[in-house]
């Protein structure tokens, strides 16, 4: 299950997923501005993810298959899609690194947090984030001074 949670999460990046606040999957294609923007928390974020989406499209880097994601919403529906959690899990970043066991070590598959945001540590010193409004879904390295010590293990 881990392996396949990573995979998943590896196919979302590869899609290039926005980054939109409360995003937990929905389809991007069918998002209109005025969609964005009511889930946005400003008017200005509103207008990064829109910019973002637009070069997106530019450089036909949008697909049928690219979603939206906030942070938790990422993880959220890559548990549900690996089968570990019920479709409609939805908790937040801080939220999800009390819900699972913790761990001194940081290992591929572990969530890996610090206040109000969560990823998940893929190996290699990388990790797989929605990191923001002007980035989306990235893999970005692990710097263990960022994060708080450990991990959670939501395999267990």
């Amino acid at each position: 299950m881990r392996e396949k949670f990573i995979k998943i999460l590896i196919k979302l990046y590869k899609r290039h997923c926005p980054y939109v606040w409360g995003g937990q999957g929905q389809n991007a294609n069918k998002l209109t501005e005025n969609d964005i923007k009511a889930m946005e928390t400003s008017e200005k974020n509103a207008n990064r993810v829109i910019q973002f989406i637009k070069m997106l499209v530019a450089y036909k880097l949008m697909t049928k298959l690219t979603k939206i994601f906030d942070c938790s919403g990422l993880v959220c529906y890559a548990l549900y899609k690996c089968g570990k959690e019920s479709k409609d899990f939805d908790i937040r970043a801080d939220d999800l690194w009390k819900k699972y066991k913790w761990y001194r070590e940081v290992i591929p598959g572990n969530l890996i947090h610090r206040s109000g945001h969560i990823a998940v540590y893929i190996g290699y010193n990388h990790l797989i984030e929605a990191k923001g409004r002007d980035y989306g879904v990235v893999i970005s390295p692990y710097d263990p001074n960022e994060w708080d010590e450990g991990s959670v293990n939501p395999f267990e």
